[in-house]
């Protein structure tokens, strides 16, 4: 009996046991224990470990508000603004009347340049609390015009007597009186602030703020280390000392403070973004990649990191690995108007233009306000010969932004390549009226002016410009162009050494000097002035690619050599410093040298048609890879179509593989523009004569021989027109 009792007391229990693990497994108790755990961790300031908890929370439950507000306020406080409005504006919809929620939206739509819905937000606050104060600062925030400001302030001092000691609406109104340029009130009510509220770390970063304006540093640092001071170290109170010394040109000490705080509050991201950016300004590339991988492994998700990635990719001429960094921002963020122009940037450096226009279209089209991407389009279309659709793009933004330097002038020279050159010097003369003392102005002007067929007023705007600028190299290649083109080579050596008397340690003027000697056949003053040039100059390339030119046509190979690996330790990258290296290369016989150097200039730009002609000619004619040889030469004709050197390049290289027909019409397209070259008559000749032209071969064949030059295969030429006759 005892037994049986023992027996049934044992199955109860375990019966108990078994419902009390079946309760613990239940959706709404794991949901209840992620939640606290969540609640534990936020309140610890473990915010990582926090957000995990809440995820768990949505996958049992999605529509879960609480876990959804938790979401957006910790995204928020972690400075991950993306994630944040996500969250946030999900929690909003769940709860429609929670005024933290809104409000931190509101900061959001702030920072994102979309003032009017951060108003809204504000104002739908106040609607329901007239007295609240983060909405009173948010519609502070959120006022511009002189009649928000005006009716702010007088709805914050009303509020006043109701806020007891409280900092935040002193704030408010400092923000308000210094929008009214006001900055003796703006300062008192600053003060104010701290005084009622001596720990309030925004107080202290507000005053901090008003003394850097004031060019007050000493007061600004004392104000910002104060702020820092009352704060845990991973925040944006410590964040905003760092950069105070970076504004201050102290960038040690921002980098101290941003080491400190990655190492003892290694979850603040903003801290370890800051320092990737200051690494990416100074160019120290793999260690900002290195600090924004450890960024990525503790939040693989980050936007802002993940962008930050892409932009040092670029800067590295690492197009691919950009282009990939760009599209992870896009997939997180689509709309994200930013990835989209500097994906746009890596596939025009990958050389993909046609892409990198659809890019710019769409990071226009979410940002109709956009400069640099409606900028950057127009001047695409402008390159590629699509005039009408860069004037409708500036029109538009012009009509938005009517004081934007930029724009106007880009306008003013799609209008001159429409061929309205009277249109062009109006929009111009805009540019005088936006900055009088901008030498731009009088320069284009005298641009248009001079399309216009007016010399003499075009004269007078580039000596405007010149009286603005003596050293401004645009206006004086102006007049040097305009003397030779009236015959008078003379008066443009002459008015060109007045301009060196007055600025004579420009080196411009002297690379000038230089082209113009050169342009007269006078070898020996073109060098010495290039040489003046660089000796002012250093870094002016272009007077290093003129002296390889000159040494380099008179045979000087070795002369050449030493001034471009010159000009490529100033600029590694330089196109055309690279270029003519491969050229002089090539000219001594050198041909490995001569293909390795044309191989750099295609990692600069892949599609730079001078190159990939050239490359493709050496490889075809030097036992090259045949098949590489000719995808170069379809790159350089794809690119630069109208060339005939490039018609002539990739017609050899057809003829060599059999295609006649097709090599013999590239090489007569070539030959029409380049009548007076031989071998390209004697291409001309054979392709024809294989192609079963039997007449045009000969008649090409005739002029390859008939000509004073010699070149390989004259003998051929001869032994070919032979059987033909």
């Amino acid at each position: 009996m005892t037994s049986r009792r023992a027996r049934g007391r044992t199955l109860l229990l375990v019966v108990g046991v078994l419902i009390v693990a079946g309760c613990s497994r239940s959706p709404e108790a794991q949901k209840a224990r992620y939640l606290e755990r969540g609640d534990k961790y936020a309140a610890r300031e473990q915010y990582r470990e926090a957000i995990l908890e809440y995820r768990n929370v949505l996958r049992l439950e999605p529509a879960n508000a609480r876990a959804t507000k938790q979401l957006g306020l910790l995204h928020n406080q972690l400075g991950e603004f993306a994630q944040a409005f996500r969250f946030l504006l999900k929690a909003q919809e769940l709860t429609p009347d929670d005024s933290e929620v809104r409000l931190k939206l509101g900061g959001i739509y702030l920072l994102g340049g979309k003032r009017d819905e951060a108003r809204e937000e504000a104002t739908s606050v106040l609607t329901k609390e007239p007295n609240n104060l983060d909405a009173l600062a948010l519609l502070a925030d959120t006022s511009i015009t002189p009649e928000q400001v005006d009716a702010t302030i007088r709805r914050i001092e009303e509020a006043l007597p109701t806020v007891g000691d409280r900092a935040k609406p002193h704030l408010a109104l400092g923000t308000l009186y210094l929008r009214k340029q006001d900055q003796v009130r703006g300062e008192r009510a600053f003060q104010e602030a701290v005084a009622r509220e001596p720990k309030s770390v925004e107080a202290h970063s507000l005053l901090g703020s008003l003394y850097l304006v004031k060019r007050d540093s000493a007061q600004a640092e004392r104000e910002f280390k104060t702020a820092a001071d009352l704060v845990p170290i991973g925040s944006p109170a410590r964040l905003k000392l760092a950069d105070f010394y970076l504004s201050a040109q102290r960038p040690d000490e921002a980098k101290r403070i941003l080491a400190e705080m990655t190492q003892k509050a290694p979850d603040f991201l903003p801290a370890w973004r800051r320092l990737a950016q200051i690494e990416l300004q100074e160019r120290k590339y793999d260690e900002s990649l290195k600090t924004l991988q450890a960024l990525l492994k503790k939040n693989p998700s980050d936007l802002e990191g993940q962008f930050l990635q892409g932009r040092v990719h670029l800067a590295k001429s690492d197009a691919n690995e950009a282009i990939q960094d760009f599209r992870k921002v896009l997939k997180l963020e689509p709309r994200y108007a930013p990835a989209h122009y500097q994906l746009a940037l890596a596939l025009l450096q990958a050389g993909n233009i046609q892409q990198a226009k659809a890019e710019l279209k769409e990071a226009t089209s979410i940002a109709p306000n956009f400069a640099e991407a409606v900028l950057t389009l127009s001047q695409l279309n402008l390159q590629t010969g699509a005039v009408q659709p860069a004037i409708e793009d500036l029109e538009r933004f012009v009509a938005r932004q009517p004081q934007s330097f930029s724009a106007n002038m880009l306008l003013g020279s799609a209008y001159l390549a429409k061929g309205e050159p009277a249109k062009a010097t109006e929009t111009y003369r805009r540019l005088v009226v936006l900055a009088p003392k901008d030498p731009r102005g009088p320069y284009l002007v005298g641009v248009g002016l001079r399309a216009q067929g007016k010399p003499a007023e075009a004269k007078n705007e580039f000596e405007a410009a010149l009286a603005l600028a003596p050293a401004f190299l645009e206006p004086m290649l102006q007049l040097v162009a305009m003397a030779s083109a009236e015959k008078q080579p003379d008066a443009a050596i002459a008015r060109l050494t007045k301009q060196i008397a007055l600025v004579p340690k420009s080196g411009g003027l002297q690379w000038l000097l230089g082209t113009v000697y050169l342009g007269r056949r006078e070898p020996d003053r073109a060098e010495a002035a290039f040489l003046k040039a660089i000796e002012l100059e250093p870094t002016l390339i272009d007077a290093y690619v003129k002296l390889a030119e000159i040494y380099g046509t008179s045979q000087r190979y070795d002369q050449a050599l030493t001034k471009l690996n010159e000009a490529l330790k100033v600029n590694p990258q330089n196109v055309p410093a690279q270029m003519t290296l491969g050229l002089v290369y090539q000219g001594k016989g050198d041909i490995q040298k001569a293909q390795q150097a044309f191989e750099k200039v295609l990692t600069l730009n892949p599609r730079f048609a001078p190159a990939a002609n050239n490359l493709a000619m050496l490889y075809s004619e030097h036992g090259g890879n045949q098949e590489k040889a000719l995808e170069l030469a379809q790159r350089a004709k794809e690119t630069a179509p109208d060339d005939p050197h490039i018609s002539d390049t990739l017609g050899w290289i057809l003829y060599k593989r059999g295609v006649y027909q097709r090599a013999a019409d590239l090489l007569k397209e070539s030959a029409a523009k380049l009548p007076d070259q031989p071998v390209i008559q004697y291409h001309l000749g054979l392709a024809s004569l294989k192609a079963g032209d039997k007449e045009g071969a000969r008649k090409a064949l005739t002029a390859a021989i008939n000509s004073p030059a010699s070149f390989a295969g004259k003998d051929e030429a001869r032994k070919a027109l032979a059987e033909i006759q």
